[in-house]
This record gives C-alpha cells, sequence and structure tokens, in this order.
C-alpha cells in the first residue's frame, strides 16, 4: 500500500522543500535565490555553523554528507516513514489527496475511518469546553485555569471535556459523533446500507465505545478532563481523561489499546517536540500531561511522557533515535523514584547520557506552569546531575546515616552502585565523591571498592530460576513422569486451567493478540505447579518438552495430565484470549488482596493496606469493561501484584537461600 506515483509528482511540483523547511524547522537564514541554509537538522548531527542548504526540490548538509529530496528530509526530522512523509508534505502544500491517490491494501482506508473518528471526537470534546453556555464544563474549566492551562493552550495541545455521568450506560459521544460520521461516508460515497455498520466499526476499532451489556457505551469516560493522544505525525490515535477534583477514580483513564494506540510505544507531545529535538539535541521524560504542557510553554519544549503505561524500553528505542541525551524529571515521591531507577537497564544498552532534574518535595513541573513560574522549571533542568550522581545522592537521602556504622554501611553500598556502572572511567571520581561526601578516608574505600564486584542482576530466588540442563538429564524421562502415580493436593483453578490450556493448544491465538510472551507474565499464575508449568511451557514447543523442564512433582503430573485430556477451543480468538488472561489478572488481584487484607488485621496494621481502595477500584473497572487486559487498569494491577508478590517471595524465601 502506497502514494500513487502521480500523487507524489503532483505534490512534489506544488511544493518548495526551502519552504517547509523556513515554516517547520525555522532557524534558516538567505543562502542567494530560491535558496536557504541553516545548522544541520538531522538528528545524528550536531552543529554550530550552518553547513545544510534546502532549496526547491533537495537539500544537501556539506557537514555530514547527507542529502536528498524533501520526503527523505521529512523522514529523517520527523522520524517517520516514506508515506506518513508524503501525507506531511502534501498537507503543507495544501493538496487534498483523494481515493485514487492510495494504491494497493485497502488498510489504509481502514485505519483512515479510525483518525477522522478520533479527529472529530477530539473536536467535539474541545467545543464542549471552551463553550461557555455548557455550565457541565464549568468545572473542568476552573481546574484548568488554576493550573494555569488557557483556552488557547486548549487549543493547541487538544484539550477537552467529556460528557457529564448519567444513569445507566452512556452513549452521548456516540449520538454526538454518529452524524458527523455518516455524512463523511456519504461524502466519500460509501453505499447507504453499509454507512451504520462502518461507523460502529470505526468507533469501537478506535476505542471510542466498547459493547457492555448488549449495548454500545463510552461511559468509561464520563465527566473527564480529555487530553488528545497524538501519534508522532500529529493524528489523534487515543485520548486521557483526568478525573475532576471529587470524581470518580482512578485519576487517569486512557483509551484501550488498538491498532493505532500501542500504549509502549506512544509518547505523549512527541509530534510537538521532535522538532526541537536537534536543536537542543537532548530528551525531557516526565510524567504526565499537563507536565508536558508546562514544559511545551517554556523555553524547553522537549518534554515527553509515556501514556497509560509506565516508561518502557520501545519508549526508549524511539527517544534514542532523537537524541542520547536523556533528563529525567520525576516527581520526587517514592514512586517517582523508582520509576528513575528503572532507566539503570537501559543507560548501556542504548548508549544514552542521562540526568536527572530534582525538583521541591511535593512539586511536578504542571506546579510551575500553575505558579507562572516557568524559569525556575527551566532552572531545574539546567541544574540536572548526570544519573550515577543522582543514584548515590538517591541512596543517601533515604538512609540518611548518621552514626559511624550507619554512614560506612551506606558507603559501602553506593560503592556496590558505582561499582555496576558500565564506565569505568568514572569509577575512581566517584569513590572520591562517595569519601567526600561521608568524611572517609579515600585509600579505604578504594582498597573496598577494588575487591567489589559487579551485580549483573538481582539473585533469584530457587523457584524463580530455570531448571539446570544437568537436572533435567538426571531427571525422569517423559514417559514416566507421565506414568508415575500421583494425587493432587487440591483442585487447580478453573480460570488458570483454561488459559494453559489455551497456551498449549491455541498459542497463536495468544501470540496474534501480544498476550504471550511479555504481557502474561508467570506471577499471575498462581504460585506452585501452575506457575512452574506455564513458564516450560512458554519455553516448550510440545507438552512433552515442557515435562521434560519439570521436576516431575504429583502436582504438576496431574495438572499435566488434565491438559493432555484437554482439546483445543473452536471459537477462540484474540478478543476472547484477552478476556480469558483479563480474568486470570483479576483473580490473582482477588487472592492476593484477600492474603494481605487478613495479614493486615491480624498484625493491626492497617496502614499496610491503605491501597487497597484504589486497588479495589481499578478492578472493578477492569471487570465492567470487560476484563481488558490491555487496559491502564490492568497496566495498574500487574505492577501492583509485581511489587506485592515479589516482597512476599522475599518474606517467603527458604532458610537455605537465606543463607
Amino acid at each position: 500500500m502506497a502514494w500513487s506515483r502521480q500523487f507524489i509528482e503532483k505534490i512534489k511540483d506544488g511544493g518548495d522543500c526551502a519552504e517547509y523547511v523556513k515554516a517547520m524547522l525555522g532557524g534558516t537564514s538567505n543562502a542567494g535565490p530560491g535558496k536557504v541554509k541553516l545548522c544541520c537538522p538531522l538528528p545524528n548531527h550536531n552543529e554550530k555553523t550552518p553547513s545544510c542548504y534546502v532549496q526547491r526540490e533537495f537539500f544537501k548538509c556539506f557537514g555530514c554528507g547527507e542529502g536528498g529530496d524533501c520526503f527523505k528530509l521529512i523522514m529523517e526530522t520527523e522520524n517517520c516513514d516514506f508515506n506518513q512523509a508524503v501525507e506531511k508534505y502534501a498537507k503543507f502544500v495544501g493538496i487534498e489527496p483523494g481515493p485514487e491517490d492510495w494504491v494497493g491494501s485497502k488498510q489504509g482506508d481502514k485505519r483512515k475511518d479510525l483518525y477522522e473518528a478520533l479527529t472529530m471526537a477530539s473536536g467535539i470534546y474541545l467545543n464542549r469546553l471552551l463553550d461557555m453556555d455548557n455550565r457541565d464544563a464549568q468545572k473542568a474549566r476552573n481546574f484548568l485555569r488554576d493550573r494555569g492551562v488557557t483556552g488557547e493552550m486548549c487549543r493547541k495541545y487538544g484539550i477537552g471535556y467529556s460528557f457529564p455521568k448519567q444513569r445507566g450506560l452512556s452513549d452521548n459521544l456516540i449520538r454526538v459523533l454518529a452524524p458527523q460520521m455518516e455524512e463523511g461516508f456519504k461524502r466519500a460515497n460509501i453505499k447507504t446500507e453499509n454507512i451504520a455498520q462502518k461507523v460502529e466499526d470505526a468507533f469501537k476499532r478506535s476505542g471510542l465505545s466498547s459493547e457492555y451489556q448488549g449495548q454500545a457505551t463510552d461511559f468509561f469516560f464520563s465527566e473527564r478532563i480529555m487530553f488528545t493522544i497524538y501519534d508522532s505525525s500529529s493524528r489523534p490515535i487515543a485520548f486521557s481523561g483526568r478525573q475532576l477534583p471529587g470524581g470518580a477514580e482512578p485519576k487517569y483513564r486512557n483509551s484501550p489499546a488498538t491498532e493505532i494506540y500501542k500504549k509502549d510505544q506512544t509518547l505523549y507531545g512527541l509530534s510537538w517536540a521532535k522538532k526541537n529535538f536537534a536543536k537542543e539535541d537532548r530528551i525531557i521524560i516526565c510524567e504526565g500531561q499537563i507536565d508536558v504542557i508546562a514544559f511545551h510553554e517554556s523555553e524547553l519544549p522537549i518534554a515527553v511522557a509515556p501514556c497509560g503505561t509506565a516508561i518502557t524500553e520501545n519508549h526508549i528505542k524511539t527517544l534514542a533515535n532523537y537524541s542520547k541525551n536523556i533528563i529525567i524529571c520525576f516527581d520526587s515521591d517514592s514512586a517517582g523514584q523508582n520509576a528513575t531507577k528503572k532507566f539503570a537497564q537501559w543507560e548501556k544498552k542504548h548508549n544514552l547520557q542521562i540526568k536527572v532534574a530534582t525538583l521541591p518535595d511535593g512539586k511536578d513541573p504542571g506546579d510551575f506552569l500553575t505558579e507562572k513560574n516557568l524559569a525556575e522549571l527551566e532552572k531545574a533542568i539546567d541544574n540536572s546531575v548526570p544519573f550515577l550522581r543522582w543514584q548515590i545522592n538517591n541512596a543517601i537521602s533515604n538512609e540518611n546515616p548518621q552514626t559511624i556504622e550507619e554512614r560506612v554501611q551506606v558507603a559501602s553500598q553506593c560503592l556496590q552502585i558505582v561499582k555496576n556502572h558500565h564506565e569505568e572511567m568514572f569509577h575512581d571520581d566517584y569513590v572520591k565523591y562517595i569519601a567526600n561526601e561521608f568524611d572517609l578516608p579515600y585509600a579505604g574505600l578504594r582498597e573496598k571498592f577494588d575487591k567489589l564486584n559487579k551485580i549483573q542482576k538481582p539473585v533469584t530466588s530457587k523457584w524463580q530460576q530455570t531448571i539446570p540442563e544437568e537436572q533435567t538429564k538426571t531427571g525422569l524421562n517423559t514417559t514416566a513422569k507421565i506414568q508415575a502415580k500421583r494425587e493432587s493436593k487440591e483442585v487447580p483453578p478453573v480460570v488458570a486451567m483454561n488459559v494453559l490450556s489455551l497456551v498449549l493448544h491455541n498459542r497463536q491465538t495468544l501470540e496474534a493478540g501480544k498476550v504471550i510472551p511479555d504481557r502474561l507474565e508467570p506471577f499471575l499464575f498462581p504460585a506452585g505447579p501452575l506457575r512452574d508449568i506455564y513458564k516450560a511451557l512458554l519455553e516448550s514447543k510440545s507438552l512433552n518438552e515442557c515435562i521434560d523442564k519439570l521436576e516431575g512433582t504429583q502436582d504438576q503430573l496431574s495438572i499435566i495430565a488434565e491438559l493432555r485430556n484437554s482439546k483445543p477451543a473452536e471459537t477462540a480468538n484474540t478478543e476472547t484470549a484477552i478476556k480469558m488472561a483479563g480474568e486470570l489478572l483479576i483473580r490473582t488481584v482477588e487472592k492476593t488482596y484477600e492474603t494481605l487484607h487478613q495479614r493486615a488485621v491480624t498484625n493491626n496494621d492497617l496502614k499496610s493496606i491503605s491501597d487497597l481502595g484504589q486497588v479495589h477500584t481499578n478492578k472493578s473497572i477492569m471487570q465492567n469493561e470487560g476484563y481488558n487486559f490491555f487496559s491502564s487498569e490492568a497496566d495498574f494491577l500487574i505492577e501492583w501484584l509485581r511489587e506485592r508478590l515479589e516482597n512476599t517471595d522475599t518474606r517467603k524465601k527458604p532458610k537455605n537461600e537465606q543463607q
């Protein structure tokens, strides 16, 4: 699928690459009739003296040697593919493509319906917010005004207001948007009898509606401030709805993952920020939409944030294509600190130069917009410290050592942090830094440092490790394991067994829905034989191979026997698989929830379960919305489970492993 050659030639003839650069990139100066020059805008070339020349049809940088036509320039500076570059240039030139200009597969036309539906929805939300006669939106307007967000910013960044809550299932957006979509399909000469189905498909596939109790509904965004999420080509692909003060939890609710909205790949603000990356050669990563907007209203319009999930390696890969210089600006609370620490796993792998900006306690970047004090926010970025130094400072501030013994202990922790860092040229300077911070002799610390070994990864407990090959060779063979006598101690949970059966018989369906191998993690299964079997199945091509990887306990073999007698699900599809994985998540959350609650009551320690209210809210929303395993609520529950179960595993570790 691609644009037709005639359409490409048409916009090349109608456009001027030099005019595009002047309007979209800036920083140009006249270089003769029809020519401009500027510092090279390509991501991998940073220069201070202009050496890139652009004229009507092509560009050439005499510094790095790169050159080409206008489409190559757009692809390099906007990090997009050829078809997207053509679309962007056509939009700039003012040439509207027709149906005949897109040739090949019809997939492009199908995705186009989603973009149009989301664009119209964004406009509806914006108009509802800015319509002063709409009293329902007054609370949203007050909140945004108090946060320093003006009406002009709402237009610029696509901020709006949804519809108020109502009894029963809401379809307010559907009723307003459907007629607009129908008119668009009529203009595109779609057959009248097909229009209603196309509208319904566009709503569902774009995440604007879902089916609940046989009825299309959009209730999940009721009474929220709506932030439009754009892809790197500035096309609306999803929404993030923020609760109003006193509104229903959760604080943020994001569109479900769709074919055009991948949460682990999408970055809020990237479409605005990327044009400034080449000039600044650095990227700021923050947490929320208003945080991003605060930076874009300052002199540092280079901020992005993840959407509906924590930062992932896919996000990092995308950003590393623009710049290796990353500045983390997360909240100063424990959650922000933990999120910052995650970057250690990517620093060497993606050759990143990471710094961390520290904000005053209790503040986030959006607060500086509220206070109209963006200069202080810029100063915090300028004062950001290297990632390794931040890790040391963070360890010191968290421990707050007072006695000599405490200082020595924390100094040892800091030495290990330095030892683990991949850049050995930093080591000696940071040993000296630690000596100065703790007022301890450098020579003694250096001697201790030299004796340390790098810790490549956290030590895992015995039941988290894979079975060594030697054990599988000396253990029971496949036939012997199956024929062994066994009695299961308890009936395995039905939901977990159903998912295991899917993994065994309908693996391709799970992979197509991206449920496995990465999303459905082993800790979502009950600890013990079910979890062991799931891990073995993932690493095996057949049930017999799976059996060879197991220890052959009675419980394991009892479950294997049930799986061997199970049959492939004839009606299994990706939607069913996603729902079944979501049900498994909910059951594991409920079990963990009950265990923690009972323990807290027994120990009279209710403070330890202060977050269970939020867990219950996310669980209820996920159940009401059809057990969507890729929803933001599922993201929250998975991370909550991961933290709680890791803590539980540590407490339950056998004595011989603690020695």
